[in-house]
C-alpha cells in the first residue's frame, strides 16, 4: 500500500510532464480520428537525421529530444533507432530555481495519432551520475527528511522516463532494451510515503489507445520497468487496448509493471521478475510495493487484464498484487508465481481468475462475492513450496485465505507441501472441487494440524500423505464448519493425518455432514 499515491504519484508525474514540455505542441487527440496512411508521417533515423552517436559514451539526449519534436509537430511518425548503445538523461541546475537538479525530458510526445519506434536491438541507457531522491533545494546535497511521508517537491529530483507518451493512439515500440543504470545513480533521501516515489521508468504511457510493446527489455530502473495508466477512466468508457508480447521487466526498483488505469491490457510471454534486487550483488533497493505487477487503479479503473505464459518470480514484494483502487478483473493463464521472500500473489480485489498457473510461495487473500464471476478462482493450479535458488519459498502455507470467501473456487488444484502446511482457509463459502492435498512435512509438531479448511464445501477432494516409513507422529485437518457434498467422494488416506481432529476418521468422509 502507498499513502494515497493515487494523488501523489499521479500529480507528480503529470506536473513533471507539463513542466518539461517545451513548445512542441499540445494538439488535442480526437478520440475517433483514424491514424491515416503511415506513409504520410515522417520516418526519422536517430543517427542520420538527429545526429545520435550510439557509441555508449556520447550523451544522445538531444537527438531523442529532436526526434520527439519532429514527430510531435507532424502528429505522428516512425523513429528508427539503429543498433547501438545510446546514453541519455540530463539534469541541470538553474540558480534560484527548485528542485536544485532539474531533469530534461528524453523522448516525450503527446497527442500523436501514430507512433512506431523500431529499436533494432538497440540499448538506451540512463547516464551515470544522475540524481534520484530528495536533495536540498538550496545546496544540492542529499536531503534526508525528518519524517515520512515527505512530499515537498522543491526537494524532489527525478531521473524521468526514457520513453514517455501521453494521450496518443496507434503506438508500437519494438526490439529495444531500456537500462535504468540503477547502480550508477546518485541516490538521495526518501520521497513520497516510502522509498523514493519519483519518475524513473523505462516507459511511461498514459491515456493512450492501441499500444503494442513487442520484445522490450526494461530493467534496472529506479522506479518501474513500465507504467501504464489512464486518468479518470470509467466503467462506461470504451476499451483502451495495450498489448505486451515477449517483454522482460526485471531488476526494477518499484515494479516491473505498474498498471494504474485502463481497460484491456494483455501480456503474452512476459517476465516481471526480480523487483528491488537491482543493485550489485542483488542488494535490495526500491519503493513499495515492490511487485512484479501492481494492479492499482489511481482515480481510474483497471479492467480486462489478461496474462498468458508470464512469470512473476523472485520479487522483493509480491509477484502480483491487486489491493488498492478500483481494479482486479484480470485473468492469468499458465503463469508462474514464485515468491522467494514475499507472497507469490496477493489477490484482494474482485474478478481475479487463475487457470493452469503454478505458485511457489504463499498465495494470499481472496475476494468472495454472491456473483461467482467476481469471486477469486483458481482452476487446475499447482501449489508447491519449492525454493528459488536457495531462497524461500515464502510463508507458512501454500495458500492463506480469510474473511468472506463466498464462491471462492479451487477446482482441480494440486497442493504439495514439502516442509509447510498446505492451506489456511478460514472464512465462509469457499468451494474445493476435485482438489488433491499432499502432506509431506514432518517438521510440524506432532499432534498439530497440517491443513485448515473452515466454512467451506468439498467435493471429490483427496488428502494424501507421503512421510518416511519410520514416521510415527499423528496430525490432523481442521474442518470447523466444513461440509462434504454428495457425489464424488472426498477421502483422507491416513494413518498419520486425520480428518477433523487427532482421532478423526480416515478413508471416505461421510457426505453432507457439518464438521
Amino acid at each position: 500500500m502507498r499513502v494515497t499515491l493515487v494523488s501523489l504519484r499521479t500529480r507528480f508525474l503529470s506536473a513533471v510532464a507539463l513542466l518539461f514540455v517545451w513548445a512542441i505542441g499540445s494538439a488535442a487527440l480526437g478520440a475517433q480520428t483514424p491514424p491515416g496512411d503511415a506513409d504520410s508521417y515522417p520516418r526519422i533515423d536517430l543517427k542520420r537525421d538527429c545526429g545520435a552517436q550510439g557509441d555508449g559514451k556520447t550523451n544522445d539526449t538531444a537527438a531523442f529530444q529532436q526526434a520527439a519534436e519532429r514527430i510531435q509537430k507532424a502528429g505522428g511518425g516512425t523513429l528508427i533507432i539503429p543498433k547501438g548503445v545510446y546514453v541519455v538523461g540530463r539534469q541541470t541546475h538553474e540558480p534560484g530555481k527548485t528542485p536544485y537538479y532539474r531533469r530534461e525530458p528524453i523522448f516525450y510526445v503527446k497527442g500523436v495519432k501514430y507512433l512506431v519506434i523500431e529499436g533494432n536491438g538497440a540499448l538506451i541507457r540512463i547516464a551515470p551520475g544522475l540524481r534520484f531522491g530528495s536533495f536540498h533545494k538550496d545546496t544540492g546535497e542529499r536531503y534526508d527528511p525528518p519524517a515520512m511521508p515527505f512530499t515537498d517537491y522543491n526537494y524532489a529530483v527525478a531521473v524521468g522516463s526514457i520513453i514517455h507518451v501521453d494521450e496518443s493512439r496507434n503506438i508500437e515500440i519494438r526490439d529495444l532494451e531500456l537500462d535504468g543504470n540503477l547502480a550508477e545513480l546518485i541516490i538521495g533521501g526518501q520521497f513520497g510515503d516510502t522509498g523514493r516515489q519519483l519518475s524513473a521508468c523505462g516507459l511511461q504511457l498514459y491515456n493512450n489507445v492501441d499500444v503494442r510493446l513487442h520484445r522490450i527489455h526494461s530493467h534496472h530502473h529506479a522506479l518501474d520497468g513500465v507504467m501504464i495508466g489512464w486518468h479518470g477512466l470509467k466503467e462506461s468508457d470504451p476499451p483502451t487496448p495495450h498489448e505486451l508480447v515477449d517483454c522482460v521487466f526485471e531488476y526494477n526498483g518499484r515494479q516491473g509493471l505498474s498498471w494504474v488505469g485502463g481497460r484491456g491490457l494483455k501480456a503474452i510471454r512476459c517476465k516481471f521478475n526480480h523487483t528491488q534486487r537491482g543493485l550489485n550483488g542483488g542488494q535490495p533497493f526500491g519503493s513499495a510495493p515492490g511487485a512484479g505487477v501492481d494492479i492499482e487503479a489511481e482515480e481510474s479503473i483497471c479492467r480486462d487484464g489478461y496474462f498468458e505464459d508470464c512469470e512473476f518470480v523472485n520479487n522483493g514484494g509480491c509477484g502480483m498484487v491487486a489491493d488498492s483502487g478500483d481494479g482486479g478483473y484480470s485473468k492469468f493463464v499458465r503463469c508462474t508465481f514464485w515468491g522467494s521472500t514475499n507472497w507469490s500473489a496477493w489477490s484482494a480485489k474482485p474478478g481475479l481468475v487463475y487457470e493452469d498457473c503454478v505458485f511457489h510461495g504463499s498465495a494470499v487473500h481472496a475476494v468472495g462475492s454472491p456473483k461467482p464471476e467476481l469471486a477469486t478462482r483458481w482452476i487446475r493450479c499447482t501449489f508447491e513450496d519449492k525454493p528459488w535458488e536457495g531462497k524461500g519459498p515464502y510463508g507458512n502455507f501454500l495458500a492463506e485465505l480469510n474473511g468472506n470467501l463466498e464462491n471462492v473456487l479451487f477446482e482441480a488444484c494440486t497442493f504439495t507441501a514439502n516442509s509447510r502446511r498446505t492451506i489456511w482457509c478460514s472464512g465462509h463459502g469457499a468451494i474445493f472441487r476435485d482438489c488433491t492435498f499432499t502432506h509431506k512435512a514432518t517438521t510440524i509438531n506432532p499432534g498439530d494440524y497440517q491443513c485448515l479448511i473452515r466454512g467451506a464445501t468439498l467435493s471429490g477432494c483427496h488428502f494424501k500423505e507421503q512421510f518416511p516409513p519410520e514416521t510415527k507422529a499423528q496430525w490432523f485437518i481442521i474442518t470447523d464448519g466444513t461440509r462434504v457434498l454428495e457425489g464424488k467422494p472426498t477421502t483422507v488416506d491416513g494413518p498419520h493425518v486425520r480428518w477433523g481432529g487427532p482421532n478423526g476418521p480416515i478413508g471416505q468422509i461421510p457426505a453432507d455432514k457439518d464438521q
